[in-house]
């Protein structure tokens, strides 16, 4: 290996040219490297500006409901906006007495302007007190509710 100084002195001021020399590659790696993944990073504060609708239904084939009966919560949900997205679809009861029950939760992505439909067998509680019952379907966009529905049933 041939060095182009041949004094101790020389070649140790060579070494350190060398080594000033790496770390500024170095520096400049690291700030190409976080300039390319901030430059590529999604923002992940805040909603995604999602556009929803929602409506929902109870079908038990009257209007009114008994304590400890099965029933079907129809809910659907619809993404209007002109991208995918990805929602979280919650039902909840709410009863005349303030019986609140969160009934059924799932994360759904939906295509551009694609409508899901969601049937979910819920058994009313032989406790809950008699009065309005209230049904609602809420589908939310990192933590905001973009769209809600409700529909109300008699409890006897």
């Amino acid at each position: 290996m041939d060095f182009p100084v041949k004094s101790t002195a020389g070649f140790t001021q060579y070494l350190r040219r060398e080594v000033q020399t790496m770390k500024s590659l170095i520096r400049a790696a690291c700030l190409v490297s976080l300039s390319i993944l901030f430059a590529t990073a999604p923002a992940l504060a805040g909603p995604s500006g999602g556009c929803a609708s929602a409506s929902v239904s109870i079908t038990n084939g009257s209007n009114a409901i008994t304590p400890g009966v099965s029933f079907l919560i129809y809910g659907l949900g619809t993404n209007c906006s002109s991208s995918k997205q990805r929602y979280v679809v919650s039902f909840s009861g709410m009863s005349d007495c303030g019986q609140k029950v969160d009934v059924a939760s799932s994360t759904i992505t939906f295509r551009a302007g694609q409508t899901y439909g969601f049937p979910v067998t819920y058994t009313l509680p032989y406790n809950t007190c008699t009065g309005p019952w209230t049904a609602t379907i809420a589908i939310s966009d990192q933590g905001t509710v973009v769209a809600t529905g409700t529909t109300v049933i008699s409890v006897q």
